[in-house]
């Protein structure tokens, strides 16, 4: 008896040990119902839930490597755009058509990296629990029309037509954070820009759909698959730039500067755009195909003072989004 419980026990000594040394698929084989076969069938649960974990624990290590390498890649990318061009400038040899066009490119580069910055921190006050919006009465029209004239100087680079619809008579006030609704609008439209083919064509439009405002941003991309779908909207998720056409690279000196600038962010806007929209009451869908493009749409409650008020008040106590 005793040398019968002794077998029993020699594979989950064993096996115990072989997980101390980090074999995550350790496992034993039950051979009973009594107390041993219990104590094995715990084991294993036990075993799967660690190695799910390790399993884990090894994705957010890679995640974490992606990330420092990704905003490695967002900060020494235009530094070293800024840092040629200036030396450029400093020359003094430039005819003013080229100086201003260097001059502009040099402060589109810094907008990316103030984006960059209110990007992290918007991510570490989400994940702290001190994210806060504060929602009032928006004119759709305002806040479209702020984001298409932020948005147009991309746009022309890649050659784009960016237009916008008429707005409907319809369409009422909606209840959001303006700053935070801007930033969230000239995402989806720069990720339009980076997504599609040169000479693309990018619309933003207003409609009523089941008593809520939609904003939506259509493009002729190159679409999203299928496979993306599930984690679109995960932090650190970044699909493939549409490339440059060979005339646009040939067309600037600076296309060296401006490909690479292309393939920017770290994954973190339509995190941030889900996690805002959602906290004004709204939502945000997509629709795409690949090869014919996607379309982004917010849906956001109209204008009521006392319920948008409920949601200033719901978040009283966390802290103001970053960048108002």
């Amino acid at each position: 008896m005793t040398e019968n419980i002794e077998k029993r026990f020699r594979p989950l000594i064993e096996a115990a040990e072989r997980f101390g040394e980090r074999d995550f698929a350790a496992r034993v084989r039950v051979q009973g119902d009594d107390e041993l076969g219990r104590l094995e069938e715990s084991f294993n649960r036990m075993a799967d839930r660690l190695e799910r974990r390790a399993e884990r624990f090894n994705e957010i290590d890679r995640l974490k490597s992606d990330f420092v390498s990704s905003v490695s890649h967002e900060l020494r990318t235009p530094l070293t755009t800024i840092k040629a061009l200036t030396r450029l400038l400093l020359r003094g040899e430039l005819r003013e058509e080229k100086r201003l066009e260097y001059l502009e490119t040099i402060s589109v580069e810094c907008d990316r990296q103030i984006d960059l910055v209110l990007n992290l921190l918007d991510l570490s006050r989400i994940e702290g629990g001190v994210f806060r919006i504060s929602v009032e009465r928006v004119e759709v029209a305002d806040v479209i029309s702020s984001c298409v004239r932020s948005e147009s100087g991309a746009a022309e680079k890649r050659k784009h037509e960016l237009t916008v619809d008429p707005i409907p008579a319809e369409i009422q006030p909606i209840c959001a954070d303006p700053k935070a609704l801007r930033r969230v609008l000239s995402n989806l439209i720069e990720n339009s820009i980076k997504y599609t083919p040169d000479a693309g064509s990018i619309t933003v439009a207003a409609a009523m759909i089941d008593d809520r405002v939609a904003i939506s941003v259509k493009d002729n991309g190159r679409g999203i698959p299928a496979e993306d779908f599930p984690v679109l909207f995960d932090k650190f998720h970044r699909g493939r730039p549409a490339p440059h056409s060979k005339a646009m690279r040939e067309a600037t000196e600076t296309s060296a500067f401006l490909e690479d600038a292309d393939v920017s962010g770290v994954g973190l806007g339509l995190y941030l755009a889900q996690n805002v929209i959602e906290r004004m009451g709204g939502k945000i869908t997509v629709e795409s195909e690949v090869g014919r493009g996607s379309t982004f749409t917010l849906h956001l409650p109209v204008w009521n003072g006392a319920e948008c008020q409920k949601i200033n008040e719901e978040k009283a106590n966390g802290e103001t989004i970053a960048g108002s």
